[in-house]
């Protein structure tokens, strides 16, 4: 029986050949009608006898890059259609629909871009509906060529005859063009002069030039990556610091001859997304890529060609190509080519323009794989602007404008929520200005107008500035509050819970630096139940540039004199003036903040060991602390690879090594095990008042405090010490997290000649174990840990951990669809704000008591 139906589908099924397959669907089993674009969605009218099949088929053979949010059928009368049509796009007051992210180039993109008789032969902005700029070219909804930046090219009479034909793969395909009507390159030397003779400039990227490349999102300063000599130029002219530089690489298996990668890695790099993947550096002795790339580093950021201007660019001889944002310091990413050459002028030696507007600037996204998933450290091309998905309403629309640093913002609405794509650091006019041009065409892509506004607490932030001036209610929400709500929407649980923040500042209630918290809570408030001890910080996050000057502030409060004399080889690379100074703050408290950072802590036994004495850029002393221990983990791990060759030869360190190791991780495995049956014993016996929680954690002490090894009978104790204190006023019973001792034993280490990366690589296991031994004697709820924060990008770290807690049955629960650093705060601020009632809109991140 014949029957007619109204369709409206919603979700990313704009640009992505939506369309086309609804129109060969049709055909297929004879249903008459028509389909459009419009901006809510895809409007469809079918009818015929098999309409249960067509929507059946629409559900569960979408094309590949379309995400369907929701379908709506309703019954209407036969209209006794003739044949089935797509017809022209109309427009609505309701704009639901999704943008599709910007995409890598597909493989028949390619194969026609390298086909001699294409006719798009060599053609360096080849798309079809399957690939392409998405996202970075569109001014509003729906997506329709009129209302992106390739308005102004004119389609030739071949590219619209393919527009236009819904079997094409590019029907409809909004930025399709050709070498005849679409978008060209042109190359330019360093005063903005056109050049020939040159072609894109490979003969010059071989010949050890700079080129400031426009891609999808912005402008790439390119180079090649085994030409010592341009790498430290580009490093030394971009005022990079030691900041690692991303590598692009020809493919995957030539990426294997550097780094290694699983199958999840692999799958992430070749996907249509193409992010950064930071993988793990092969042993190489032989390396072809400059060691000023990633200095110091046992990681290196890979990502393969995602543009056809890339593929294009290696026809050359060279195989890895530095491919790094180019931005001025401190500055946002350049995406226009006036900007480019003015800005970029005495960087670059070429620029390789092209007449493509960019509409939304984005950075390329970065992601590691921890445990068994990926991981965002940078979100942005390839992701944004897709949404996430909430159980609950958002009753009012609400902006969260995240933190000051890697700043990236939240528009919500309904039952989604928009993040932005990574806009950077809030510091000087030019990123304001940015994020304010973000935060107006966001709300186009999104089709949401805020009336709440969320913020971070800071009173200095620039989003705190920012919040006041908006005419809307206003909701202040702590920092690592907003980072716990954050990570456990994203497991979708509501109810309050326990879970660690770790990360270098946020703005805590009482006026301090915190950054290593127990908070128990959830969208609708919490408590800090436990903290790093506060510690005295030297010119507050400014002073986090100099990780030996926390290092002495920290040990000069924590130690005796005695103790502290003893410690004077350690404070070679501190001038007498610098010294002076320091010891001056440390007795009138001018300039000096109190912190329980774990951001901090790491920068002060980074600065103790040696490893990172004065940082370049963010998170560099840790970044490196990593990197040392895992570089000793190597060596371990190589002397188990090769026992018996080591033996026979007479090499007894590696052995060692290995030994050493293995007493770290089991000594570690006993520790959180022994713990946790106290904790069942505890339980067990009922006595769970103040003083049987004081008996329990003095327990604690003892055994994880002890360094004779009497608990842990015949070995040599590889952790360092843990000690928990339960505070008295102002915050009666909250437990502090001590590290004197933890920090007094790596300064020992030091004086006695240890190596650093086997102290870097114990300081990682014992911290582990204290983290997740505070969180076991605070009590866990269902055995589960959620924990956020950017200290938690640290892969070494987050997998101890998570190792760990399998060994006791804890399930970590960490970010896998946001960054756990500052890049999903926003996330966390508009559910917090969502919860807040209307009347006290000032009083969020207050200390309400959920226990």
């Amino acid at each position: 029986m014949k029957r007619a139906v109204r369709i409206l589908i919603n979700g990313i099924v704009q640009g992505v050949g939506f369309r086309p397959f609804i129109f060969k669907l049709a055909r297929e089993l004879d249903i008459k009608g028509w389909v459009n674009n419009f901006s809510g969605g895809v409007e469809i009218q079918a009818e015929g006898e098999r309409v249960e099949d067509f929507i059946r088929r629409i559900r569960t053979g979408q094309p590949a890059l379309a995400v369907i949010v929701s379908l709506e059928i309703t019954e209407i009368p036969v209209q006794h259609y003739r044949e089935f049509t797509i017809t022209e796009s109309r427009e609505s007051e309701d704009k639901d629909v999704l943008i599709s992210p910007d995409v890598a180039v597909c493989r028949d993109c390619l194969q026609e871009m390298l086909h001699s008789k294409d006719r798009r032969y060599l053609y360096p902005f080849i798309n079809c509906t399957n690939c392409g700029p998405r996202y970075t070219i569109i001014k509003d909804r729906p997506y329709d060529r009129k209302k992106t930046t390739m308005a102004g090219f004119q389609m030739c009479p071949e590219c619209h005859q393919e527009y236009q034909d819904p079997l094409d793969r590019r029907f409809h395909a909004q930025p399709t063009a050709c070498a005849v009507c679409g978008p060209a390159l042109k190359l330019l030397d360093h005063t903005g002069n056109e050049i020939s003779g040159h072609g894109i400039g490979i003969d010059l990227l071989q010949e050890g030039a700079i080129l400031a490349v426009k891609g999808l999102g912005g402008f790439h300063l390119v180079c090649d990556a085994c030409n010592d000599e341009a790498v430290s130029r580009l490093r030394r002219v971009k005022e990079r610091g030691a900041k690692p530089f991303a590598v692009m690489v020809r493919n995957i298996e030539t990426a294997l001859q550097e780094v290694t990668m699983t199958e999840l890695e692999k799958s992430t790099l070749a996907g249509p997304s193409a992010p950064i993947v930071l993988l793990p550096r092969k042993k190489n002795e032989n390396s072809r890529i400059s060691p000023e790339t990633a200095p110091g580093l046992q990681s290196l950021g890979i990502m393969l060609p995602y543009t056809p201007v890339h593929h294009l660019l290696f026809q050359g001889t060279y195989d890895y190509l530095v491919m790094t944002s180019a931005n001025l310091s401190g500055q946002p990413l350049i995406y226009d080519n006036q900007e480019a050459l003015a800005g970029l002028s005495g960087i670059a030696d070429y620029f390789l323009l092209n007449n493509r507007d960019i509409y939304h600037p984005c950075d390329d996204s970065v992601m590691q794989m921890i445990g068994d998933q990926m991981t965002f450290i940078r979100r942005a091309r390839g992701y944004v602007p897709l949404p996430l998905f909430l159980k609950q309403e958002i009753k009012t629309p609400i902006v969260g404008l995240g933190g000051e640093m890697k700043n990236a913002f939240c528009l919500a609405s309904g039952k989604m929520t928009f993040m932005s794509q990574y806009i950077g650091d809030m510091h000087g006019y030019e990123n304001l200005e940015r994020f304010e041009q973000e935060l107006y065409s966001f709300q186009k892509v999104t089709n949401i107008a805020p009336q709440k506004t969320a913020y971070d607490m800071h009173p200095e932030y620039s989003t705190t500035r920012i919040a006041r001036s908006m005419d809307c209610p206003k909701f202040r929400v702590q920092h690592h509050h907003a980072h716990l709500v954050s990570v456990i929407a994203e497991h979708g649980i509501d109810d309050p819970m326990l879970g660690l923040i770790c990360d270098g500042t946020g703005y805590g209630e009482d006026g301090r630096i915190w950054g290593f918290e127990y908070l128990f809570g959830n969208q609708e408030g919490y408590k800090r139940k436990a903290h790093l001890e506060y510690l005295p910080l030297p010119g507050g996050d400014a002073g986090a540039k100099y990780p030996l000057r926390i290092a002495y502030a920290y040990l000069k409060k924590l130690m005796t004199q005695e103790e502290w004399q003893r410690t004077e080889p350690l404070w070679a690379k501190l001038s007498s003036q610098e010294k002076n100074i320091l010891d001056g703050q440390l007795r009138s408290g001018f300039q000096l903040f109190e912190t329980s950072s774990a951001g901090r802590l790491f920068d002060a036994v980074s600065g103790i060991l040696g490893v990172c004495t004065e940082v370049t850029y963010e998170g560099q002393a840790a970044i490196e602390l990593e990197s040392v221990a895992e570089k000793w983990l190597e060596d371990c791990s190589e002397g188990n690879v090769q026992t018996s060759s080591l033996q026979d030869s007479g090499n007894k360190d590696i052995q060692k090594n290995l030994n050493e190791f293995q007493r770290i991780t089991q000594q570690a495995s006993m520790r959180v095990k022994a713990l946790a049956a106290l904790w069942d014993q505890y339980e067990k016996s009922g006595q769970t008042s103040t003083e049987g929680r004081l008996r329990l954690i003095e327990q604690y002490n003892v055994m994880a405090g002890r360094t004779d090894g009497s608990f842990y009978l015949g070995l040599y104790p590889a952790l360092y010490p843990a000690c928990l204190e339960i505070s008295g006023e102002p915050q009666p019973g909250v437990l502090h997290v001590k590290v004197g001792s933890l920090l007094k034993e790596i300064s020992n280490d030091v004086l006695l000649q240890k190596n650093p990366g086997e102290a870097a690589l114990r300081f990682h296991y014992s911290l582990a174990c204290q983290m997740l031994e505070t969180a076991m004697l605070i009590g866990l709820e269902n055995k589960k840990l959620p924990i956020a924060g950017g200290v938690f990008q640290n892969k070494l770290l987050t997998e101890i951990l998570l190792f760990l807690a399998g060994e006791i049955g804890v399930e970590i629960l960490y970010p896998q669809k946001l960054p756990s650093g500052d890049g999903g705060l926003a996330f966390g601020q508009v559910l917090i704000a969502n919860a807040a009632i209307e009347e006290k809109p000032e009083t969020m991140g207050s200390n309400f008591d959920l226990s």
